[in-house]
């Protein structure tokens, strides 16, 4: 007998199992505003956040075709096996993701609230920035509107960005690091093989599947299972098809892949963040020595381009 697990929506995003700020927080006006030690004062402010929820990348559409031909036979998905995500919304903000910038401007103006007292907008004095992405723009256009109730254009990236996309804009990164990576290539090898594989496995003969589901699929099926919960608020579909277990080890695959192309796994990644924090030191140097009016910088990038500055910090 076949079994689907079962899931509430709460269990599996305040688990921290996706990219996912738990609604309690993300959409929270209950905000605390940060304290200073005696005889100290915010100057200036330097804030970056990521985009809104999104919809899956292109590569995750392809293989979610894939799992449409593995998964058409088999009668417990026959409602929810077709893919529903289409490919001209890659990367596009999910409705979700539309609001959750919003609720970062209101909370950064309540959490540094001394520091925003009396302060309107003023392009000389603040600064809004994005990468060259619709996401990222919208949602730093939703950001500014929740801090300035509307008010602050938005300044993209007009060409290739090495501050905030910078994994993008370097080519010996795009070359050693995101591709030709033979460390990330073989602990991804190993763990598909070790871990992956048993789980393949388990599905193919819990479900009758023939041939076989490909172990590479796996952390797929966990990507689906993500946004199927953001997208339509279904845990009964792809989710089903996971033990709590397998959630995890699903999840780790995706970290040991951003472990070595994002973060400590590669050499590299520990310089690449450089040219933002030296944006962040010069802006601070300008301010202090009064070559600069901006009081806040404020950048909205990728979840990469925060693992990156914070792997090289």
């Amino acid at each position: 007998l076949c079994v689907l697990y079962k899931y509430t929506r709460d269990y599996l995003i305040n688990n921290n199992l996706f990219f996912l700020e738990p609604a309690e927080t993300a959409f929270s006006l209950d905000i605390k505003p940060i304290s200073y030690p005696d005889k100290c004062e915010l100057k200036q402010l330097h804030l970056i956040s990521r985009h809104g929820s999104r919809y899956p990348n292109q590569n995750a559409i392809i293989n979610f075709e894939e799992l449409d031909k593995v998964f058409s036979n088999v009668s417990v998905a026959k409602e929810w096996y077709k893919n529903p995500f289409p490919m001209r919304k890659n990367f596009q903000l999910i409705k979700r993701g539309e609001i959750e910038p919003f609720f970062d401007g209101r909370q950064c103006r309540k959490r540094y609230k001394k520091f925003w007292d009396g302060v309107e907008y003023d392009p000389e004095v603040i600064k809004f920035q994005s990468t060259q992405t619709s996401r990222a723009g919208a949602s730093l256009m939703s950001f500014s509107e929740g801090l300035f109730n509307g008010y602050g254009p938005l300044d993209t990236c007009k060409e290739q960005d090495d501050t905030l996309s910078m994994f993008t804009s370097c080519r010996r990164w795009n070359e050693t690091v995101n591709t030709n990576n033979p460390s990330r290539d073989e602990q991804i090898y190993l763990y598909g093989n070790k871990t992956l594989a048993p789980i393949a496995k388990r599905i193919s003969k819990d479900y009758h599947i023939s041939p076989p589901l490909d172990p590479h699929l796996v952390p797929f099926i966990f990507t689906n299972c993500q946004f199927w919960l953001t997208v339509y608020n279904r845990t009964d579909a792809w989710c089903s098809l996971l033990s709590p277990k397998e959630l995890l080890l699903s999840r780790y695959y995706w970290d040991l892949d951003f472990y070595y192309r994002f973060s400590y796994g590669s050499p590299l990644n520990l310089q690449i963040g450089c040219r933002y924090i030296t944006q962040l030191v010069n802006g601070v140097e300008g301010y202090l020595y009064g070559n600069s009016t901006v009081i806040a910088d404020l950048k909205n990038a990728h979840g990469f381009s925060m693992t990156m500055i914070l792997t090289t910090l």
